[in-house]
């Protein structure tokens, strides 16, 4: 039927940046084999083998005490963050000190450098930061990632920060599915972990689109038992532009007749079909 009426898919827009070329570094693939359709998706964090300037800091700071206990004299942080560097073998999880004027070591995937910066009372203590191989900024948490550009599995992961590698988080993915909207409303936990529960920052605004989608869903699964909600207003959205909240009895304008309310498409939430 789709082929008889000239039908084309064109997929979502995130596939197709990535086919074009113009995606993260970094996306899983996906194929379904009844359909065969393929898509892609950003590379959610937790997937990610990750390196916290904590970590590194800490080694830093056993480096300078041995080294402080050789010469006789304190070693001040910053100045050897300045002459020491790290690489970082990504496949084996291994991160070894090397002087920054030194070649890269066999097996590492990534030379990282560390900058400091006062805080604490007056300046007083010193926090380490990561330098991001890819970009050069300095952060807090550097991620590998083994899914390349085509979302092929690399034998060597990607080293890189959350913007380089354009990872996302679990719950941006999930945020309209029923699983999440199950989660918010107590039906069943979100994902496995110590809390089992969801939490969310603003909870009545959460609850509230846990509610739209949960009933939306009903809406679409079963139209002759259930009715298609209205968007809630205080999303800055406007009514739903389909079904009862979209629908005005009377002309525009009209003595005696509601107004209109306009319908605001994309934005935040994306278009409606």
């Amino acid at each position: 039927m789709a082929a008889g009426r000239n039908y084309q898919r064109t997929g979502d827009p995130f596939t197709g940046k990535v086919r074009r070329g113009e995606g993260p570094p970094t996306v899983r693939a996906w194929r379904r084999p009844g359909t065969g359709r393929e898509w892609f998706t950003r590379v959610p964090v937790h997937l990610c083998s990750r390196l916290d300037a904590v970590t590194v800091a800490a080694s830093l700071r056993e480096h300078g005490h041995t080294l402080a206990a050789h010469v006789g004299e304190p070693c001040e942080l910053p100045r050897l963050a300045a002459v020491l560097a790290f690489d970082w073998d990504t496949a084996g999880h291994t991160l070894t000190a090397t002087p920054a004027d030194q070649p890269l070591t066999p097996g590492a995937a990534a030379r990282l450098r560390v900058s400091t910066s006062p805080t604490g009372p007056r300046g007083a203590g010193v926090r380490v930061w990561l330098t991001c191989p890819r970009c050069g900024r300095r952060c807090g948490v550097l991620y590998a990632s083994r899914w390349g550009a085509a979302g092929e599995r690399l034998a060597v992961p990607l080293a890189g920060c959350r913007e380089c590698l354009g990872l996302t988080d679990e719950s941006r993915q999930r945020h309209k599915c029923p699983d999440w909207a199950g989660a918010v409303l107590g039906a069943r936990p979100y994902k496995e972990g110590r809390r089992g529960v969801y939490h969310a920052r603003t909870w009545g605004t959460a609850r509230e689109r846990a509610t739209y989608h949960m009933q939306a869903g009903c809406a679409r699964a079963l139209p002759g038992f259930f009715d298609r909600p209205a968007r809630p207003e205080r999303w800055g959205l406007g009514p739903c532009p389909w079904g009862k909240g979209a629908e005005f009895q009377g002309s525009a304008g009209a003595e005696g007749g509601p107004e209109p309310v306009p319908v605001l498409g994309g934005g935040e939430w994306g278009a409606w079909e």
